[in-house]
Order: C-alpha cells, then sequence, then structure tokens
C-alpha cells in the first residue's frame, strides 16, 4: 500500500479530478472546539476555577475516554469529585455546557459545499463524546445533510490516529484510499489517514480551504 499524499504541500488547488470521496474531520474544520473561551463563558470571572476545569475537565484523563465513548459524564464528574474534590455540578456544568457554545466555522462549511457540487461523496471522522455529537446533530441537523456518512469514535469506541479507526472508515463508507481526501486540525491524525494510504490536508490557517477548493 504506498502511503497518501499531503494535498495540502503537493497542491495549490484541489486537484478535483484525483477524489472521489472528501472526509472531514468535525473540530475546527466544521466545528469551532476553544475549550478555553468555553470555560470563560461557563464561569464568569472565577480564574481559579476556569484553570482548574481546564485541567481537571478538558485536559484530563476522561475525555479521552468520552470520545472513546467507554465513559458517561456522570462517572467521569464521580471519579473527578472524589479525586480533587469541589462539586459535582460544577464538573457537570464544564462537562456539558460547552455542548451549547459551539458555532459553525463557514469556511469549512463552504469547502464541504463546494466538494459536493463537485460530486463528490462527504464523509465525517471525527473524535467525538456521544452527548456532544447527538446534540450537534440536533442543533446544525441542516448542515450535516450533506453528508453521506462516516465513522464517530464514541459508537466504534476507537480514536484517531488509531490504524483501526481509518480501516473502520473505509469499510464502513466502501472507500477507495487512493480516491479519498481526509482533512483534519490536527497532523497526527492526517499522518495516521496517510499511512492507510488515504489523501491528507492538515488545516493550520485560516483561509486555507477557500484558497485550495476553487
Amino acid at each position: 500500500m504506498n502511503e497518501g499524499i499531503r494535498f495540502d504541500l503537493e497542491y495549490e488547488t484541489m486537484p478535483w479530478h484525483k477524489v472521489d470521496a472528501v472526509v472531514f474531520d468535525i473540530g475546527n474544520i466544521l466545528i469551532r472546539f476553544a475549550p478555553d473561551d468555553f470555560i470563560e463563558q461557563l464561569f464568569p470571572g472565577d480564574e481559579k476555577m476556569q484553570r482548574d476545569m481546564l485541567d481537571r475537565v478538558y485536559h484530563g484523563p476522561q475525555w479521552k475516554e468520552f470520545d472513546r465513548g467507554t465513559m458517561t459524564y456522570e462517572e467521569a464528574c464521580a471519579q473527578m469529585t472524589a479525586q480533587y474534590g469541589g462539586r459535582y455540578e460544577d464538573y457537570m456544568h464544564a462537562l456539558t455546557g460547552w455542548i451549547e457554545l459551539k458555532t459553525p466555522l463557514e469556511e469549512g462549511w463552504r469547502a464541504a459545499k463546494r466538494c459536493k457540487r463537485a460530486g463528490k461523496k462527504l464523509y465525517l471522522l471525527s473524535n467525538y463524546p456521544r452527548q456532544g455529537y447527538e446534540r450537534l446533530r440536533e442543533k446544525f441537523a441542516d448542515r450535516f445533510e450533506i453528508f453521506d456518512g462516516g465513522v464517530i469514535s464514541c459508537y466504534v469506541h476507537l480514536l484517531k490516529p488509531e490504524e483501526e479507526m481509518y480501516s473502520t472508515l473505509i469499510d464502513a463508507c466502501s472507500l477507495d484510499p487512493a480516491r479519498t481526501l481526509f482533512i483534519d486540525d490536527m497532523p497526527d491524525n492526517v499522518h495516521g489517514a496517510m499511512k492507510k494510504g488515504i489523501h491528507g490536508f492538515h488545516m493550520h490557517e485560516t483561509g486555507m480551504m477557500d484558497r485550495f477548493f476553487l
């Protein structure tokens, strides 16, 4: 199997003839994920609480377990209360409050629409907790209708950049890796896809997708 190509390094604009399917990450590609900002909004004026919640909740070991679908918010709140002290309700507020603060990143949606207009199949591949993802699909249902399917971590108990995550995507969506492009904001995730023969695009600068998907 040949490794995929980094399209953002190889081409100035999208070589439409080279792909049949485009796969999008969600966080910071289609929907903004900004923990520092979320925590400031959830606990306004309390800098110590903001620091504690950022470290314990967003950067704590439980977060990956939400994405993997192996831990509930209730279980995590109980663990954190026992480990760190503090109020169960505050941990739950930090864990669930961010869901309603999510906003679309229009550049990503413009890219998706351009791919759809070009006749490409569209898929999702994202590390996401069940509660957050299901609310996202409910809140932005009309936007997500553009996608043909995909794989979300919490339902398959896998995470990017684990190899099995990409294998599951390829099998579930009947993709030809050599005819597929994957867009993500994390270089390790892009490289994980490329190792499976999928082409990669590392989104790391505002305007990149607008310039590329012409």
